[in-house]
C-alpha cells in the first residue's frame, strides 16, 4: 500500500474544506443534511423520549455521527483511512452510554499465512485493492474477480465504550443551534475514536503506535 499523509493516516478526520466548497447553501453541506433531519434523526433528543440529560447527549451524537458518514451523506463530512470498513456510534440500550463498532481491513493471522495445508487447490488472494487518487482503497471481490480466485478477507472488530464528557449538551429544540453543536460532537467523536483505534491502525500499517 502506498504511504498516506499525516492526516489520512488517522482512522477519522473531518474535512471541512470539502464540506464548505460543496455546500449547497455556501456554508456548510453537513450542516444543510443536520436542519433537514430535525424533525427525524434528531428528534428524539428533545421531544420527552429521553429525561436523562447523559441519555439525550449520547443519543443526540450517535444522530450527529450517522448525519456525518454515509450512507446519509457520501462522501461523508467526517472521512476514514482505507482500512476502515465500518464504523457505528450508537447508544447504549443497555445504560444510555456511547458506544463504537470499528471495523478494521487486517492482513492474514499468522497461522494461515505460515500455512498452506489449508488451502486445498484453490488459488487464496487477500482483500483486493484499487487506486483511487493517490492511494489504494481495499474493495470487495467482484463475481468475476470470484471466478479467478478465491479470497479470504480477514477483519478485526472493534467495540469499546467512548465518554461523554467532552461532547456538547443535547440541544433543548430545533431552534436552537443544533448544527454547531451537531459539529462539535463530530470533532469531539473523531477525536475519540482516533484515540483508540489509531494505536490499532499504526501496527497494521507497520508504524509504531502513537
Amino acid at each position: 500500500m502506498n504511504s498516506h499523509s499525516d492526516t489520512s493516516a488517522a482512522p477519522f478526520w473531518v474535512d471541512e474544506d470539502y464540506d464548505r466548497q460543496y455546500a449547497s447553501d455556501g456554508v456548510s453541506r453537513y450542516g444543510a443534511y443536520v436542519r433537514d433531519r430535525l424533525g427525524s434523526s434528531f428528534a428524539e433528543c428533545w421531544d420527552g423520549t429521553w429525561d436523562e440529560p447523559s441519555t439525550q447527549r449520547a443519543e443526540f451524537a450517535a444522530a450527529a455521527w450517522r448525519t456525518a458518514t454515509g450512507p446519509v451523506m457520501a462522501p461523508g463530512y467526517v472521512r476514514h483511512h482505507p482500512r476502515v470498513l465500518a464504523t457505528q456510534v450508537e447508544r447504549s440500550h443497555w445504560d444510555g452510554s456511547l458506544i463504537a463498532a470499528v471495523s478494521l481491513v487486517a492482513p492474514w493471522p499468522t497461522e494461515l499465512a505460515r500455512s498452506s495445508g489449508w488451502q486445498r487447490s484453490l488459488s487464496w488472494r487477500d482483500w483486493p485493492a484499487e487506486l483511487h487518487g493517490e492511494c489504494y482503497d481495499f474493495v470487495h471481490p467482484t463475481e468475476r474477480d470470484v471466478t479467478e480466485s478465491a479470497f479470504l478477507q480477514a477483519s478485526l472488530a472493534l467495540t469499546f465504550p467512548v465518554p461523554l464528557e467532552r461532547l456538547p449538551a443535547a440541544p433543548s429544540g430545533p431552534r436552537r443551534d443544533v448544527v454547531s453543536a451537531a459539529r462539535q460532537a463530530v470533532q469531539v467523536l473523531a477525536a475519540e475514536l482516533n484515540y483508540t483505534v489509531r494505536p490499532v491502525l499504526d501496527v497494521l500499517e507497520g508504524r509504531r503506535p502513537r
